[in-house]
């Protein structure tokens, strides 16, 4: 990705949430599903369990996520 967009990202979103949504875009399989628990996540990316909540409901608000149930989640992306 360019590294304009790519700062344009992290200074909209802020850090961590733009950490969060890159490690789940780089890790979901080609149909957007991620299998990782919470606290998986909280070890690898260094954040707190409140923010990776606070992220992943921001996401959903924007309907770009769904939590299907414990560990397995899905990133709703289109490319066109």
């Amino acid at each position: 990705m360019n590294e304009k967009i790519l700062c344009l990202c992290k200074e909209i979103l802020g850090k961590k949430r733009f950490e969060l949504l890159q490690f789940l875009c780089e890790n979901a399989d080609e149909n957007g599903f991620i299998f990782i628990k919470i606290s998986e996540l909280e070890e690898k990316l260094n954040q707190s369990k409140p923010t990776i909540i606070a992220t992943f409901k921001f996401l959903e608000e924007k309907k770009l996520f769904k939590r299907l149930k414990n560990g397995l989640y899905q990133l709703k992306f289109k490319i066109d």
